[in-house]
């Protein structure tokens, strides 16, 4: 028998070059579902979240400083694409009833949902465990959820080989990849409504030795290369997704859903760095720039351990499991400001930063200083501020 598995890799290759890239992209979908334990064990050593501890210990979602709080319930049905202009106005063609709406503006997403947050919070939860996830954050103070590692089974290859891989040894097939989701509740900014983000991280295992992505892992044999996990770009192209199915949870068809999330995103210039490098213009009014501002820092990978809208502040720190990747070549580990420089002669600098939001003349600015509204050193600020312009442009 030992002949017959040797060559069980170089089948799966044959197959694999078998398939192009076209029909790859075709086929990608998530599931989540069948690759999930409920994470029982944890093989793969992904760091400990040291992020603040979950709570479920009612539904409070944080008050808006603008909006009042008003249930609306209603018909559970589907609702087209909104998308709203830099204006400030939105072009909304809806049938009546509507349930669920997908909103973009500035190349990011997100749902408008009928109803109250605090009657949507356990849907919300609820269509997290359905997809096989755990949530490690549950917070409906901050009004956050953020999910565990999952690996998305959806991306191995459909063809009779890895399947019959994966009915007699489906531990030992890997995409050698990892993602995470985190879910911001907010009341909307029209009253009655609530505004549903979704952003993803991600992580890759690489070989230690050379930091290429471990691309052997899928049905390979046993191997004394070490690998690790490193972080990788979030993709814009799962929160689509996930969006979709949350659409399809609110009341849309599969076809609709997938409709509404393929249409492109608007490709103009919403921010800019100041003439003194020292701030961000945002050109949107304060209120979305709040939301779109929340929405680029889950996406560098900080962790918000507190905000108040009325004052324009965000209290931000690292996510955990990116502390001790500054030797990585990663996105993220640029973004490790604690860590000493490259020649080991700077003192490390607080972890904890506060993004400030000051609302204009038709834009929005954005500043970003240390705990208590302290001074950060300009490289601190400046690396910061490139990767928030980075999302929100």
């Amino acid at each position: 028998m030992k002949p017959f598995f040797r060559l069980i890799p170089i089948a799966l290759a044959i197959s694999l070059a078998g398939c192009s890239s076209d029909q790859m992209m075709l086929q990608r979908k998530v599931d989540y579902r069948s690759g999930s334990d409920n994470i029982s064990t944890n093989a793969l050593e992904v760091p400990p979240d040291l992020s603040s501890p979950s709570s479920n210990q009612g539904y409070t979602i944080p008050e808006r400083a603008d909006a009042t709080s008003t249930t609306t319930t209603g018909t559970a049905a589907v609702a087209l694409v909104s998308k709203e202009a830099a204006s400030g106005t939105a072009a909304v063609t809806l049938p009546t009833n509507e349930k669920a709406k997908l909103v973009e503006a500035g190349g990011q997403r997100w749902l408008v949902v009928q109803g109250d947050p605090k009657k949507l919070w356990p849907e919300i939860h609820q269509f997290w465990l359905d997809n096989g996830f755990i949530l490690k954050i549950d917070n409906p103070q901050l009004g956050i959820m953020e999910t565990d590692w999952l690996e998305n089974r959806a991306n191995l290859p459909q063809d009779w080989v890895t399947k019959l891989l994966r009915k007699v040894a489906d531990s030992f097939i890997s995409t050698g990849e990892l993602d995470k989701f985190r879910t911001r509740v907010e009341r909307g900014s029209q009253p009655g409504t609530t505004e549903i983000y979704v952003s993803h991280r991600g992580m890759q295992e690489v070989y230690k030795d050379t930091g290429d992505a471990d691309t052997s892992r899928l049905g390979s044999t046993a191997s004394d290369a070490k690998t690790i996990w490193v972080p990788r770009k979030a993709d814009v192209e799962l929160e689509a997704e996930m969006l979709a199915l949350m659409l399809q949870r609110f009341g849309m068809t599969e076809e609709q859903a997938a409709t509404v999330v393929k249409k492109p995103v608007s490709t103009q210039v919403f921010a800019s760095l100041s003439d003194d490098a020292t701030s961000l213009k945002i050109n949107d009014n304060y209120d979305r720039a709040w939301r779109r501002v929340g929405l680029a820092l889950d996406r560098i990978g900080f962790v918000v351990a507190d905000r108040d809208r009325s004052k324009g502040v965000y209290y931000v720190h690292r996510a955990a499991e990116d502390i001790g990747k500054e030797e990585s070549s990663s996105f993220f580990s640029s973004l490790a400001f604690w860590q000493k420089d490259d020649k080991g002669g700077k003192a490390p600098v607080p972890k904890d930063y506060e993004v400030r939001l000051k609302e204009g003349v038709n834009q929005t600015t954005l500043t970003v200083t240390g705990k208590d509204g302290a001074t950060v050193d300009a490289d601190t600020r400046n690396k910061l501020l490139s990767a928030l312009l980075g999302q929100l442009r």
